[in-house]
């Protein structure tokens, strides 16, 4: 169930929007989901921004064995993300981005014992960062007159130490209804971090009841019931899976020098949206988070689809999210 489940958020770090985004062509229909994903996926417009925090929350850190390392109390929560998503080469079957993220996570974390910092998360210069770049093209042809999209990526990353890890992605999707009301594709997604390379299916769903309400399905990620009140204003509720990420060298002697941080969530959420125009959005969302795994891996990714070195709990907690983005398309 972990190794589903940490396969499951790979896939949801923006990667499903991407590959679809990045087609490039003139014809109707590719302009046509260059539009949808704008509006649906913020994370693949061309520039984003965002902030976001919640409450302090205690945690638990333990051996995947189940020994105790340390119990704990993290306040003062503040997390920065800017991501940037350009072409570089349009074609008219094939595209070429290139794209890029840095993410800032300040936070302090002390223990229960005598409140003294934490013996995990006690490198904290000023905030904990995470920087990701590379280069994505697709290629879209017909089979059996059904559009489909293939994807491959390359991308390196690293944090203010400097560099870590190269890792590649392919996709494939198949487009097998699209009308003015209803969208829906299937697809398969895999990438190379892992000693096997693991192959996730991918399925998008889309319908407008009306012109206000829609259903916006991208499985296995994310969920949402949309209501458009305007052009100017658009409620979203529904839940997605995230990952955060960042590189750390713990405190702890039996611990590699370097360890990378992940955490698996699901975040069910309401999400409201200022329409600025076709190009440029204002966005809140608010809501709850729940880790599905979360803790302390190898820098080389070896075994991060299972048990981490060291894992980290905490109960459900809500967050607010306020974030800006840009469009080059419309």
């Amino acid at each position: 169930m972990k190794k589903l489940a940490f396969l499951l958020t790979v896939l949801l770090m923006g990667q499903v929007a991407t590959v679809t985004a990045q087609i490039s062509n003139a014809d109707t229909l590719t302009q046509e989901i260059r539009s949808y994903v704008a509006r649906n996926f913020s994370k693949s417009r061309t520039f984003n921004l965002y902030w976001e925090t919640g409450p302090s929350y205690d945690y638990k850190l333990k051996r995947n064995n189940g020994q105790e390392v340390e119990n704990g109390k993290i306040k003062d929560i503040h997390t920065i993300k800017f991501s940037i998503n350009a072409p570089v080469l349009l074609l008219r079957n094939f595209s070429l981005y290139a794209n890029g993220r840095a993410n800032f996570y300040k936070f302090e974390a002390t223990n229960d014992i005598n409140g003294e910092i934490s013996s995990i998360f006690s490198k904290i210069d000023d905030a904990y960062c995470y920087y990701n770049g590379g280069l994505s093209a697709s290629y879209r042809m017909k089979i059996a007159g059904k559009p489909l999209i293939l994807n491959a990526s390359i991308s390196g990353d690293g944090w203010d130490k400097g560099f870590e890890e190269v890792e590649g992605t392919f996709s494939a999707i198949m487009m097998l209804k699209n009308t003015r009301t209803t969208s829906f594709s299937v697809g398969l997604y895999g990438m190379t971090l892992y000693n096997q390379v693991p192959v996730v299916p991918i399925i998008t769903y889309w319908h407008q009841f009306n012109p206000r309400l829609s259903v916006d399905i991208t499985l296995p990620s994310r969920a949402y019931l949309r209501y458009q009140f305007n052009d100017k204003h658009r409620f979203s509720l529904g839940a997605q899976m995230e990952s955060e990420r960042f590189y750390m060298r713990p405190d702890m002697t039996d611990l590699p020098q370097t360890c990378l941080y992940n955490e698996t969530t699901i975040k069910p959420e309401l999400v409201y949206e200022f329409i600025i125009n076709k190009h440029f959005y204002l966005i809140a969302r608010g809501g709850g988070s729940a880790i599905i795994q979360s803790g302390l891996y190898k820098t080389n990714r070896k075994g991060i689809d299972g048990d981490p070195l060291v894992e980290f709990d905490r109960s459900v907690q809500p967050f607010f999210n306020l974030g800006f983005s840009y469009n080059l398309f419309k």
